[in-house]
Formats: C-alpha cells, sequence, structure tokens
C-alpha cells in the first residue's frame, strides 16, 4: 500500500513470497463481507432514526458520526480493493506497502471504536453506579485508538509492509490487546449487573427481560472480541499474508453494527405489556406527576398501564439508565 505513485523497490530479503490466495484473496473477501455489514448498518441507522425520534441528541448525534465514519471507512476498504484487485493487478510489488485507502482506514477504525466503546462504557456507569470499571474500560479504549492513530500516521510513512510488521509488532498487538480486553470488559460487567439486579427483583417480566439483554449483551460483545481475537491471532502467527488484514477491514463496522443493533432491540421490547424499560446513557430529572411503583435497575418494571419502552429519550430521565418519560 504505496504512498507513492511508482512501484517500490525493495530488497529481495524482504519481499513475501507472492501467493494469490492468501495476499489479494483475504482483501477482495473482506472488501465484500464489509460492503455488507455497511449495508446492514445504514438499515439499522434508518430503523434508529425513524423509531427513536425522541432519543437524546447526544445519542443521535453519536449514531450520526459513527455512520459517517463508516461511510469514509467503506470508501477507503473499496479503494484498497481496487488497488489490489485492479489497478496492481500482475504486479506483486505494488502490495509491498498499504494502499493509501487501507492507511485511512486504521484512522475510521479508531475513530468508531472509540464512539461505540465510550458509549458503551457510560451505559456500564449508569447502570453500575460506579466509576472504577467505566474508567478502566475508558482508558484502555483511548489507549487502543491513540496507538491506532500513531500506526496510520507510521502506515502512511511505511516503505516496506514486511518491516513495518516486524518494527511495529509490539504496538499492533498492544493496541489489539487494549481494545480486546476493553471490550471484554464491558461486556463481562454489564451482564455481571443485569444479573445482580435480576436477583433483586420479583417480577417474572423482568427477569424474563434482564435474560433477553443479556443475551444481547453476550453476542454482541463477544462477537467484537472475536473479530479483535481473529486479528491478532492471524497477525501474530501469518504476518506475511493479508488474511489478518481482511478481517481487521471488518472490526469497525461489526463494532458499529453492535451499538445499532443494541439500541433498536428496544423495538422488540415494545410488545411486552406493563414493563418500562430504561437503558438511557445521560442525566436525569425526576418523573413528574405520576405515581409509579418501580424495581429500579436496567430493566424497570412499573404498574403503570400504558406499555413501556426502552429508552434513550430528551424529555425527562428514569435514575437507572437515563431514560426519560
Amino acid at each position: 500500500m504505496s504512498t507513492n505513485s511508482s512501484t517500490p523497490a525493495a530488497p529481495q530479503d524482504v519481499v513475501p513470497s507472492f501467493n494469490v490466495y492468501v495476499i489479494i484473496g483475504p482483501v477482495v473477501v473482506g472488501a465484500l463481507v464489509n460492503a455488507c455489514l455497511f449495508g446492514g448498518l445504514v438499515i439499522q441507522t434508518y430503523i434508529y432514526y425513524v423509531n427513536f425520534r425522541n432519543d437524546h441528541r447526544v445519542m443521535r448525534l453519536t449514531v450520526a458520526a459513527i455512520l459517517a465514519s463508516q461511510v469514509a471507512h467503506v470508501m477507503c476498504v473499496s479503494a484498497t480493493l481496487w488497488k489490489a484487485a485492479v489497478s496492481g493487478y500482475g504486479d506483486p510489488l505494488t502490495l509491498l506497502v498499504f494502499p493509501l485507502g487501507a492507511d485511512a482506514a486504521i484512522l475510521f477504525t479508531a475513530i468508531t471504536g472509540a464512539l461505540v466503546e465510550s458509549s458503551f462504557a457510560f451505559r456500564l456507569w449508569k447502570l453500575s453506579k460506579t466509576l472504577i470499571l467505566p474508567i478502566i474500560s475508558l482508558v484502555l479504549c483511548l489507549l487502543a485508538q491513540c496507538i491506532a492513530l500513531v500506526m496510520t500516521v507510521k502506515a502512511f510513512a511505511m516503505t516496506s509492509l514486511v518491516i513495518f510488521e516486524i518494527d511495529e509488532n509490539r504496538l499492533i498487538t498492544l493496541s489489539l490487546t487494549s481494545r480486546l480486553v476493553c471490550e471484554l470488559t464491558l461486556t463481562l460487567s454489564m451482564v455481571w449487573y443485569l444479573r445482580k439486579q435480576k436477583s433483586s427483583t420479583r417480577f417474572l417480566r423482568t427477569t424474563t427481560i434482564i435474560d433477553r439483554l443479556v443475551l444481547w449483551t453476550l453476542e454482541t460483545g463477544f462477537l467484537t472480541s472475536l473479530v479483535v481475537v481473529l486479528v491478532m491471532s492471524f497477525f501474530l502467527a501469518m504476518k506475511q499474508n493479508y488474511i489478518w488484514v481482511g478481517i481487521y477491514a471488518n472490526l469497525a463496522t461489526v463494532n458499529a453494527n453492535s451499538l445499532l443493533a443494541s439500541l433498536n432491540g428496544r423495538l422488540i421490547l415494545r410488545g411486552v405489556p406493563n414493563v418500562s424499560l430504561n437503558m438511557n446513557t445521560l442525566s436525569s430529572s425526576g418523573e413528574r406527576g405520576r405515581n409509579t411503583q418501580s424495581v429500579v435497575i436496567n430493566v424497570t418494571q412499573s404498574v403503570e398501564s400504558a406499555p413501556g419502552v426502552l429508552k434513550y429519550n430528551d424529555e425527562g430521565v428514569d435514575e437507572s439508565l437515563g431514560s426519560r418519560d
């Protein structure tokens, strides 16, 4: 992925053996999968804005920023595909360094990761009422994204991918490890506090909803963690090919889809009668003019007659996770 238009010259000992199946193949497959995931993200974003118009403006702006970052990201991945399969066809040396599109994709992966993981960290804070785990998660998130920004700068300046992978091996591994630990910390912590709150309620509907939220949290959290594990495993074991690059191209889009899936999951819970689910992440004011009896957790069982929904709205905030009525 060269920063120059000319084919880079490199010593023979740093030119990897060229195998189209593990060099160009992963780039093509990764780009196609990324395009599909991006399409799913666009649909999820549309569903979100149509159905949750009253969500807090910060959450709506966060979703917009994630979509904008992903638009840029999919363009970078597409440019990488073009370089690998079209403009560089027949000349393996063009893949001796990252294309410019791949260099830029690292930046947008970092931006998306910061937005998504900070949103989950803030949700964890509102759920747990403690600062320790959310702060640890944010520190790990910032560490991973700052390293990614440094890697972006170095990637633009690289002259050989093989030398780059060797010289920056520790930095890349630290970035991926920090991101993995952050993902696992967020996922397992939210599951722990949800299960803890479940034990304090006697409402059947509430426990059922909590079980659903636990399952969704595990699914979205572990899926992103799995992608990170695959990237790190192939990077450490097979630096000489592009398999890890093809997987890494989908990390940001999987991350973005996980957040949108979490937000849109509230639609499934709207049909549950007499249950008010609160998972907002912003500051609160008390309910006005209502007499309700609630078990205040991430999921709130209410005796109101109107069915409740999982809210991130802008009009009043419950003390559990910031949902307003």
